[in-house]
Formats: structure tokens, sequence, C-alpha cells
């Protein structure tokens, strides 16, 4: 996981102001002692997720990417045309 140092030192922190009678740094080691395989490094792992990576598009999905980016970009497009037809109004003439 990202970060899973400052994560963990964080929730060491929590523990240890949750509970200021207890010596909470001890177990907090051990947690971390006893879990340090967790984050051990797997070339196999690495591995079946680039496999699964391979994402299809189904029927809809070209279709709904249009529309959102539409909805997205669509509103910023508008603006800025109506920014372009105040600064130039010679635009805005039709002759």
């Amino acid at each position: 996981m990202l970060l899973q140092r400052k994560i963990d030192r964080a929730m060491n922190w929590l523990r240890e102001k949750s509970n200021p009678g207890q010596n909470n740094s001890e177990s907090a080691d051990k947690f971390s002692e006893d879990n340090s395989d967790l984050y051990a490094y797997d070339p196999k792992a690495e591995w079946k997720a680039q496999e699964s990576n391979d994402a299809k598009l189904e029927k809809g999905d070209i279709l709904g990417i249009l529309i959102s980016s539409l909805i997205v970009f669509g509103p910023i497009f508008l603006i800025l045309i109506i920014i372009l037809i105040l600064v130039f109004p010679s635009f805005n003439a039709i002759k």
C-alpha cells in the first residue's frame, strides 16, 4: 500500500492518544513486526495484476464516455465561447 509507514505511524499515534495510561508503543512495535511479511514484494502478484488489467469495453461504454465528457467539458467550452463573444464583438455581428 502506498505510504503504509505513515499510515502505521498515524494509527500508533492515535492508539497512544486514546489510551494515555497504557504503554501502547510495545504492542504497536509488536504489531508491525508480526505483519512485516505482508508488505513484502511478490512478483507473482504483480504478474497476475498485469494479466487481469485487460479491461474490455462493453456496448454502451463509448456512448457513456462521450456523454460524460460533454457534461464535464460542455459548460467550460460554453463559458469560453461567451467570453470570446464579449471580448471580440465583431464576431457577434453577422453581416
